[in-house]
């Protein structure tokens, strides 16, 4: 009989917990980390992704070999470790990409619709498979920052680049494993854990007097380790009130003894950029600063089979909004967000082939504002701007409970479980959310998988009360729900990992801003129904390991998307929902040029499904469809003994597309840069 792929009959120990009371897991090929990540609703570990090593039965012996680690205590993130795809970007990958933000970064990632206002991280929003910049959790290190005022504050991170280890994206619901706010996807992004002490400085300078300092330093002391980075940039802008000024500072800490790990991690990020035609064309004056403070803990510690993982955090967001850059006292808005939550999981391993997890969660949002919510009994002054009185506010909690359960038998995986959520908003109603993956392996290299799970999603405080001259919410929204289901073949094999997925999500009461002419307000409502389907095909080779007798190509990769949305009659104009991106094509190549010198292109083909009012100096011309456009980026690397010396081009046959319409993207924009890593 042909070994079990799922179940290792041979034992490795834990990388950093050797021959401690962790034995219980040594059943997984791969070495795991747990505790990497810590959020409340999430896969079990898996070890069929990784490939089997000769080891010594012996508890106490030491390998060191490639790690996955295991995303918030359950999801082991390379592209086969759960029975769904879940897209990574390595650490290599990032160094090696011709960008300057996690926003950008994500574009790599394909099927992700990244929709980018402002340049540089300044604003993006996040659509996967189709749907609305709000519909996607996003993690720090398994820590929920999900913006409750709106999802165009879902990407205000206090980290550069160079601390991220990687970024694991799951697609389709998943709010049985993630909680409510999973609709459409979960973006979990990882920071670095330093392996021995360094220092590392990184410059870089760019058209439109772009420039960015980045400093940062890890070290380890006795059972500690440390990260610390910081981060500088700003710019002149591409085109007229687009500049930009952004800093960040950012710490982690882990503190590991002989049972237990505890882990603290704390951020600070401010930005402050010209928001060029972001929400009105109207209106192109408009400028907005946003201050972003983020505090986690969390601890891990196994006593036999249970492993128990408490963990809180807190989020506080500041936004200041104005309608006219030079003349404030015009229009503003201001707000203060601020999130406060904690978590339990207990996660008990039966046997080699089975493993049960529990979770208790709660999490509180609370908005202070000049504009958002009702009447406050007892208003505050703004902490950005001691002349703003803050009296309107609203306050929810809500409470989750789940339970799930793996079990492998053979050559078949399945992962059931179910999620109980309440929320203050919501009396007297609970919402349940069963969830089911499975996997069946047909062949050594091809494994089949398939899933269903349903979702919800609470409107954020901008879908409730936001009001401006072109806008009006709606207190009495409905939460959004969607049942989604998926199937594909999975395919792994030396140097090829590749992919085909086909999903549908079914959805109801799914928020949009909508208008019947263009002389009407855009209003928050529910649409009856809008069904979402699509197919997405990934790839990836190692060329050097396949084609191993020439050293020229080191590695590509090629994806496809396609999603078509069917919604219930009506003549509405939407400004999201039916905006999405029809047809994405990826491709990316990285080849040698000479010695240590390498290329890594980047070309993408998109089409944008839907149209948007145009407008020519502040006036309508009327509603225009998305037109299809090419991107070329191009990054040139020199690097050796610490050195990164660098070139990048984005844009580089300076094609004129929209993300957002009556917003240009940036043309060709070229930069250099350079980078130094001490290593004690």
């Amino acid at each position: 009989m042909k070994q079990n792929r799922f179940i290792s009959k041979k034992a490795v120990t834990f990388r950093k917990w050797n021959n401690k009371s962790y034995a219980v897991f040594n059943s997984l090929k791969k070495v795991v980390h747990i505790g990497v990540l810590s959020a409340p609703y999430l896969l079990f570990a898996n070890s069929n992704s990784a490939t089997a090593h000769e080891a010594d039965t012996t508890v106490a012996r030491y390998y060191d070999l490639e790690t996955v680690d295991v995303i918030s205590n359950e999801l082991p993130e390379s592209i086969s470790g759960i029975s769904r795809v879940v897209v990574t970007i390595s650490q290599k990958e990032i160094e090696q990409a011709a960008v300057s933000s996690v926003d950008e970064l994500l574009e790599y990632a394909a099927n992700i619709d990244i929709r980018q206002r402002g340049t540089h991280g300044m604003q993006s929003d996040i659509s996967i498979r189709g749907g609305s910049f709000d519909q996607t959790l996003v993690l720090l290190n398994g820590m929920n920052i999900t913006d409750p005022q709106t999802g165009h504050h879902n990407l205000n991170l206090p980290i550069d680049l160079s601390s991220i280890k990687r970024i694991e994206i799951l697609k389709g619901p998943g709010a049985w494993k993630f909680g409510p706010g999973a609709f459409s996807g979960a973006i979990n992004i990882v920071t670095q854990t330093p392996k021995n002490a360094f220092v590392k400085a990184q410059v870089e300078y760019g058209e439109h007097k772009l420039n960015k300092e980045i400093l940062s330093a890890g070290f380890n002391i006795k059972n500690t380790s440390h990260l610390v980075s910081a981060k500088h940039s700003s710019s002149d802008g591409y085109i007229g009130n687009t500049d930009f000024k952004t800093r960040s500072l950012f710490y982690q800490g882990n503190i590991n003894t002989r049972n237990s790990e505890f882990n603290i991690q704390a951020g600070a990020t401010d930005r402050a950029f010209g928001a060029n035609s972001f929400y009105s064309a109207k209106y192109p004056d408009q400028f907005e600063e946003i201050q972003t403070y983020f505090a986690a803990a969390s601890y891990k510690t196994q006593i036999g089979r249970l492993l128990i993982n408490p963990r809180a955090y807190f989020r506080r967001n500041n936004d200041r909004f104005l309608l006219f850059r030079e003349n404030p006292a015009a229009y503003s808005n201001y707000h203060t967000t601020n999130v406060s939550g904690g978590n339990l999981l207990l996660n008990y391993m039966h046997a080699t082939n089975a493993t049960t997890t529990v979770g208790f969660d709660v999490r509180n949002e609370q908005i202070f504002s000049n504009n958002l919510g009702k009447s406050s009994p007892e208003p505050i002054i703004s902490p950005v701007n001691d002349t703003i009185l803050l009296d309107k506010t609203h306050q929810r909690t809500t409470f989750s409970t789940f339970i799930g359960h793996k079990r492998y038998f053979n050559k078949f995986m399945v992962n059931v479980g179910i999620n109980l959520t309440y929320n203050t908003d919501l009396k007297n109603k609970w919402f349940m959310y069963p969830g089911i993956d499975v996997a069946y392996d047909l062949t050594p290299s091809v494994t089949w998988f398939a899933s269903a799970n349903k979702t919800m999603r609470m409107p954020t405080f901008t879908d409730l009360y936001y009001t401006s001259p072109n806008n009006e919410g709606n207190p009495n929204l409905l939460p959004e729900e969607a049942s989604g289901y998926e199937t594909g073949i999975r395919f792994e094999k030396n140097a090829i990992q590749a992919s085909a997925t086909l999903f549908a999500i079914r959805g109801e009461n799914m928020i949009d801003w909508v208008r019947e002419t263009t002389n009407d307000k855009w209003e928050t409502i529910n649409y009856t129904k809008l069904n979402t389907s699509g197919i997405e095909l990934l790839s990836k080779v190692n060329l050097r390991g396949l084609l191993p007798s020439q050293r020229f190509l080191h590695s590509g990769s090629a994806a496809y998307t396609y999603i078509t949305q069917e919604q219930a009659e009506t003549r509405m104009i939407s400004n999201y929902s039916l905006n999405y991106l029809k047809h994405r094509l990826d491709f990316n190549l990285k080849h040698a040029i000479w010695k240590n010198i390498s290329a890594n292109w980047h070309i993408a083909w998109q089409e944008r499904n839907g149209e948007y009012e145009k407008f020519i100096n502040t006036q309508s011309a009327g509603m225009v469809a998305y037109e299809s456009f090419w991107t070329i980026d191009l990054k040139i690397s020199w690097i050796k003994s610490g050195w990164n010396i660098y070139g990048e081009a984005r844009n580089l046959a300076d094609a004129l597309y929209y993300d957002y319409g009556n917003v240009p993207q940036p043309g060709r924009w070229m930069k250099v840069g350079i980078s130094k890593r001490f290593n004690f």
